[in-house]
């Protein structure tokens, strides 16, 4: 079996969505903040995928992936008949003519535990 970091061809991907909740590795990129939930949505062939392009986003923020909430299609998330929020819907509309496209909403952060 080989590994490779190329993405799947076109053809095998689609929009994804998913709730990142990001942590800074280091320093204080989120100021004030301990960590931070973000909805991204980029093309994906499947959850590692998917991950891998969250890992690749937020890496160049300085920030790293704790968890990912819900990451799926958004075509099927739509079939659920979830109402999506309307900046998830801009995020969606932007990317569906990039082929590479890994976009990222507002960060959504809290505060960290007093030492």
């Amino acid at each position: 079996m080989s590994i490779t970091n190329e993405p799947a061809p076109l053809k095998d991907r689609e929009l994804w969505l998913g709730l990142i909740e990001a942590r800074p590795k280091s320093g204080d990129i989120l100021v004030d903040a301990k960590g931070a939930f973000v909805h991204i949505v980029t093309w994906a062939s499947d959850a590692e995928e998917y991950r891998r392009n969250a890992d690749l986003a937020l890496g160049e923020l300085g920030l790293f992936v704790v968890e990912i909430e819900s990451p799926e299609p958004v075509a099927e998330r739509r079939m659920k008949g979830v109402t999506l929020e309307e900046e998830v819907e801009d995020m969606i509309a932007r990317a569906r003519d990039i082929p590479n496209a890994i976009i990222y909403g507002t960060f959504h952060t809290w505060e960290r535990d007093p030492a």
